[in-house]
C-alpha cells in the first residue's frame, strides 16, 4: 500500500494491559476529535487514520494517526 505524503496528528499510548484496549482506544479517539481537533486549527483528511499496535515487555501500545490539514 502507498500512502501520499501527509501531515498527520499522532496520538499515542501509555503501555498498558491487553484487557485494557478498548478503554485506551476510546481515550485516544475522544482526545482526538473532541479536544484537539476543535481547538487546532486544523481539520481530518478524507476520514483517513491508520492504527499502529505494538508490545514491549509485556504490556501492549497503540498509535492513531490521523490525517490533517491547516485549516485556511
Amino acid at each position: 500500500m502507498i500512502v501520499k505524503e501527509k501531515v498527520w496528528a499522532i496520538f499515542s499510548s501509555e503501555p498498558f494491559a491487553w484487557d485494557q484496549l478498548g478503554e485506551v482506544m476510546e481515550t485516544l479517539y475522544k482526545r482526538f476529535f473532541s479536544e484537539w481537533l476543535p481547538t487546532a486549527g486544523y481539520e481530518q483528511v478524507d476520514g483517513l487514520e491508520l492504527e499502529v499496535t505494538g508490545s514491549k515487555d509485556g504490556l501492549q501500545f497503540v498509535e492513531l494517526w490521523f490525517a490533517v490539514r491547516k485549516i485556511m
